[in-house]
């Protein structure tokens, strides 16, 4: 959709609260982000904003079931209820008997649909 060092993935690193703007300011529902430390851009992120990355960013050592629990982390959930939330996601994406599958053993498909 543009050229190649256009800045694409710059914009939507800074609208996806992954990078900050060298100028100007970011607004977000009615909030100035640009001064806003790191914890809280990641918890803007993490509440407000969905990725579908071109690379899934699995933890090639964690589990499928793993893998979707780990965000969990920063909504404090606690741990009985990331895994019942996890299971019930995979399940719902098809992926309910590769719980322990790590991303090697899944396919691009599969793991996709871990990462989302």
């Amino acid at each position: 959709m543009g050229a190649s060092g256009s800045g694409k993935s710059t914009l939507m690193n800074i609208f996806g609260c992954l990078d900050r703007p060298t100028a100007g300011n970011y607004i977000f529902e009615g909030r100035n982000l640009t001064t806003f430390d790191d914890d809280e851009l990641a918890y803007i992120r993490n509440q407000r904003i969905g990725f579908v990355f071109q690379q899934f960013n699995l933890l090639a050592r964690a589990t499928a079931l793993e893998n979707v629990m780990l965000p969990m982390i920063y909504a404090n959930l606690p741990q009985p209820k990331r895994r019942e939330r996890a299971l019930s996601a995979l399940r719902m994406v098809g992926l309910g008997d590769r719980i322990s599958n790590r991303p090697n053993q899944l396919s691009g498909g599969q793991q996709q649909r871990v990462a989302n």
